[in-house]
């Protein structure tokens, strides 16, 4: 898969990687955005910036909206979200778990994709059928 630009956010390299508890993705802000359109993928890395997705490996932000020159610590393990205030900036730094047993990104080739949706279609749910009533007597 071909890396294309995604100016709104700048993905930097994996900070502490394979350690457990601190392995993180880093993201700046570089526009107000709903974080709800973006997610961060799994990935073996190619030449010239291309990677190609391992299957069952996706991290979605969920709605919220990040303000220019905030921060985004997608931690691979578990924890609680949170924001920090980053006094010096004037910025926020939101503190993000993908929840993983494990570190993900111990090997150098492996490396986080960045993406946008930018249009989803979503199938039409099915018409549920008769149930039978537990436990209530007629």
């Amino acid at each position: 898969m071909i890396v294309s630009n995604i100016p709104e956010l700048f993905l930097y390299p994996v900070e502490e990687r394979g350690k457990p508890n601190q392995e993180r993705i880093v993201i700046l802000v570089n526009e107000t955005i709903n974080l709800g359109q973006y997610g961060i993928m799994v990935g073996y890395a190619g030449v010239n910036q291309s990677a190609t997705p391992f299957q069952d490996n996706l991290f979605w932000f969920g709605n919220g909206v990040v303000n220019k020159g905030d921060w985004i610590m997608l931690f691979t393990g578990k924890g609680e979200p949170k924001s920090d205030i980053w006094l010096d900036a004037g910025t926020k730094i939101y503190s993000v778990h993908w929840g993983r047993d494990k570190t993900m990104f111990t090997n150098t080739n492996v490396v986080p994709m960045l993406f946008r949706i930018d249009a989803i279609n979503v199938g039409i749910a099915p018409v549920d059928v008769p149930q039978l009533s537990i436990g209530k007597h007629a």
